[in-house]
This record gives structure tokens, C-alpha cells and sequence, in this order.
């Protein structure tokens, strides 16, 4: 489920919220993102969108030194747009900068949780293609499969569907 935060940990600037105003906030017990001049906030992730983020992690470092893999990382697709991916492949980047430049990032990676399926299937495909992100990732836990998506043309076009155990050696069945 995403949410809107309550106006009691909102900065006192009024809406809409600026990058300053997202930044400001500093660190928060949830992942929060900034879509348009509002605040978003999605719940903690369950052990299991932990398992799947982290096998799924490991499965995209093999062998590829060239690449940095992060999770939950503040990535700017537009001014006033920052996202917070499930995991964001980049080559070099500044490490110690408070966001990720969409130009920056190789893929995408998003676990659909039961509270996020339609903010992963739709508006962040959306955002993800319009800021020129050259992969995404949908990893389905309900169908235990991951969609690979390939930019083409400024659209995302299904490139493959995995079994998701078969790609990071872990089953995720219930």
C-alpha cells in the first residue's frame, strides 16, 4: 500500500514539496519517494521481499565487477520525480551523493508486493521509460516469476519471463 505521509512529519513549506524539501527530511523509517511534489511512503518490506531483493542481488553481481547493485536507493528521474527502487544497477557513480541521475542507471528492479502492484506494473513502467532507464525488472512474488522489460523506442517491451527460483536458486513458492 502506498500512502501519503501524515502532515506531522511533512516539511512546514506547504505543497508542493521541492527536492530541498524531500531531501530535508533526512533519513525515515520508510522508503519514501517524492512523485510530483508529494511524499509517498510504502511499507516495510516483508522477510520475503527481502529474500527475493537479496537473491535477486546476488544473481545480477555474478561475475560483473564493472557494476554497482544497490537497493533502496534515491534515484532522480525528473526534477520533483525520486523514485526508490527495490534494487538499481548503475556502472561509476558518485557513492557518497544523496541520489542516483536516472542517466546513471543500467536497470531497474521492482519486487510487487500485494500493496505496490499497481504503482510497479503501470506508474513506475511509466517513469522508469520516460526517464530513459534501459531495463526494468518485475519480480512477481504472487506468480513467482521475473519479467525483464528492454527500452525500445521510449516504451518498455517485454524482453523475457523467468521462473524466479531458476534465476536466483531460491524458491519462493508459498
Amino acid at each position: 500500500m502506498t500512502i501519503l505521509l501524515s502532515d506531522s512529519v511533512l516539511p512546514t513549506t506547504g505543497l508542493p514539496l521541492t527536492e530541498n524539501d524531500y531531501f530535508a527530511l533526512g533519513p525515515t523509517g520508510a522508503r519514501v519517494e517524492l512523485w510530483d511534489g508529494s511524499l509517498h511512503s510504502c511499507p516495510r518490506e516483508t522477510p520475503r521481499h527481502q529474500l527475493i531483493v537479496g537473491a535477486l542481488a546476488v544473481a545480477l553481481r555474478a561475475g560483473r565487477a564493472d557494476m554497482n547493485i544497490l537497493s533502496s536507493v534515491a534515484v532522480r528521474l525528473d526534477p520533483g520525480r525520486i523514485a526508490v527502487p527495490d534494487l538499481v544497477v548503475t556502472g561509476p557513480i558518485n557513492l557518497d551523493a544523496p541520489f542516483i541521475e536516472a542517466a546513471a542507471v543500467r536497470l531497474v528492479c521492482e519486487v510487487v508486493s500485494p500493496g505496490s502492484a499497481a504503482v510497479d506494473r503501470a506508474m513506475k513502467m511509466y517513469c522508469y521509460a520516460a526517464a530513459g532507464i534501459p531495463w526494468y525488472l518485475l519480480a512477481e512474488q504472487e506468480f513467482n516469476g521475473l519479467y525483464s522489460y528492454v527500452l525500445k523506442e521510449g516504451v518498455y517491451v517485454q524482453d523475457n519471463v523467468m521462473h524466479l527460483g531458476g534465476v536466483t536458486g531460491v524458491e519462493f513458492g508459498r
